[in-house]
């Protein structure tokens, strides 16, 4: 860490790379944050509307088809009603019934028991396609206990509820047919009505039978997303159709949704419950799901639409994981052009640098190439080589004029020394002409100090004697005074 932090402060290259590379990435942050919550909330709108819009299509798809099976019906129970007084007419009835409407695999006509005392307790006409045969082949049983065998063999239909509710509400409606116990186990859903007499009495039911199967295929069949599924609700809250297969024997939605943890699940049953339509986010079975649900107009049903969010933003997904992958190609590009091109632009400051180092150790010799760069680093490099050009001159003339003042300086301490000797000289000379001249002037002094002393007694002849003696000693006197202008002249031809 340490040489990192000393590389970052040492190079201006990295520095500026680090900065440009912090500040690209929180732009990009900052924009693909931005980016990424609009369209997750684009991709949240539009995918559930899709699933909105493939629920509708579902749910006027299985009403178009059940409609036509209760106008069928309708259309044959009017029939029913107009001939009440020929039971045998029933078989009849049925038979076209199931002939005529492929979608219909059974039809039953029944009535209330005693009604018709000459067929017994209990009359029932029922037409049905064999599941192993072909489906032009229709069978006619009047056994009160055929239909649902496996579940109503010890149950005669009176306690069934597609009998009991028609009867009861005197009103037209799908049920799934099951026993008393609640027990579900049946394969159809019964479109009853009422079968009325002159008066408007309900005295029998006529049901039309439609496959759970054909219906599971029929929904089934599509989904908006790939783990997304459909399920169809009775009133209660009995599963009609669901993908899997065990929901729909033994379990009704409130149970199964009451062990969920998750509150909202409550909400959302209690609503779809409630014939109510509209989308809630839950968390099912481990997973953040939508689930859209809606009542159809036959009062009775509700289908539900379950879309786990994964499904839903998967496309958002795989766009943050391309723009995360982008971003990363984004960032090491703009690092590799910063330390490239950064790098290159600032490279003749690093050649400045190391020339000024050099500069500073007294080496001139460098040589700092020109530039036709016209930025600043250029104009930099052209006037730092024109600074040294300059200075080395100066620094060459300097040299030059030193050598010149050294010689100089030898010439003028040889001068200097030879003057020095030239003084000494004299000297000498002014000392040996001084020597000579003290026996002169001490003659002439002594002399004068006997002429002083002995000036009355002195004679002629002496007097004449100390006077020439005087003379000479002056002469000599002034024969070594006139040597002495002679000396400068000796010397300074010595000199030269």
């Amino acid at each position: 860490m340490t040489r990192i932090t000393q590389y970052f402060r040492r190079t201006l290259s990295a520095r500026i790379c680090l900065c440009v590379l912090l500040s690209v990435t929180v732009l990009l942050v900052a924009a693909l944050s931005v980016m990424f919550r609009y369209s997750h909330n684009a991709i949240e709108q539009e995918s559930l509307a899709k699933a909105e819009q493939m629920l509708n299509e579902k749910v006027q798809y299985i009403e178009n088809h059940l409609h036509a099976v209760e106008v069928a019906t309708r259309n044959m129970r009017w029939n029913v009603e107009q001939k009440l007084h020929e039971p045998d007419m029933m078989e009849t009835y049925c038979s076209q019934m199931t002939r005529n409407n492929p979608n219909i695999v059974g039809c039953a006509i029944v009535f209330k028991p005693n009604y018709y005392k000459e067929k017994g307790e209990l009359f029932l006409t029922y037409a049905y396609h064999p599941e192993d045969e072909d489906s032009d082949v229709v069978i006619i049983t009047h056994d009160p206990h055929i239909i649902q065998p496996d579940l109503f063999a010890e149950t005669p239909y009176v306690g069934v509820n597609w009998y009991t509710i028609p009867m009861e509400e005197n009103t037209t409606c799908w049920v799934r047919p099951h026993a008393p116990n609640d027990t579900i186990n049946s394969t159809i859903v019964s479109c009853c009505m009422p079968i009325h007499d002159k008066k408007g009495n309900p005295v029998g039911v006529m049901a039309a039978d439609v496959s759970v199967e054909w219906l599971s295929n029929m929904i089934l069949s599509s989904h908006p997303f790939p783990n997304s599924y459909t399920t169809v609700l009775a009133g209660p809250g009995t599963y009609i159709i669901h993908r899997d297969s065990t929901f729909l024997y033994h379990k009704m939605m409130p149970k199964e949704m009451a062990k969920e943890p998750d509150p909202r699940v409550k909400e959302l049953v209690r609503s779809i419950l409630a014939g109510e339509s509209g989308c809630r986010s839950v968390h099912v079975r481990g997973k953040d799901c939508y689930v859209l649900y809606k009542a159809m107009n036959n009062g009775h049903w509700n289908v539900c639409m379950v879309c786990p969010e994964d499904d839903i933003f998967a496309v958002s997904k795989r766009q943050q994981s391309y723009m995360f992958v982008i971003m990363l190609l984004s960032i090491v590009l703009i690092v590799a052009f910063c330390f490239f091109i950064v790098r290159g632009h600032l490279k003749p400051l690093e050649l400045l640098s190391q020339s000024a180092q050099r500069i500073s150790q007294g080496d001139y010799s460098i040589h700092i190439p020109s530039t036709r760069r016209k930025d600043e680093v250029g104009m930099l490099q052209n006037n730092f080589g024109e600074m040294h050009t300059s200075l080395s001159l100066n620094i060459q003339q300097m040299n030059d004029l030193s050598e010149t003042l050294k010689e100089r300086n030898e010439e003028l301490g040889a001068i200097h020394a030879k003057v020095r000797e030239a003084d000494n000289l004299k000297m000498y000379f002014i000392h040996k002409i001084a020597d000579k001249m003290i026996m002169p002037i001490k003659g002439i002094d002594g002399g004068v100090a006997h002429l002083e002393e002995n000036y009355e007694n002195i004679t002629k002849e002496e007097t004449q004697t100390l006077s020439e003696q005087m003379m000479s000693h002056a002469k000599a006197i002034t024969d070594l005074l006139e040597q002495m202008p002679e000396i400068p002249k000796k010397k300074k031809n010595k000199t030269s």
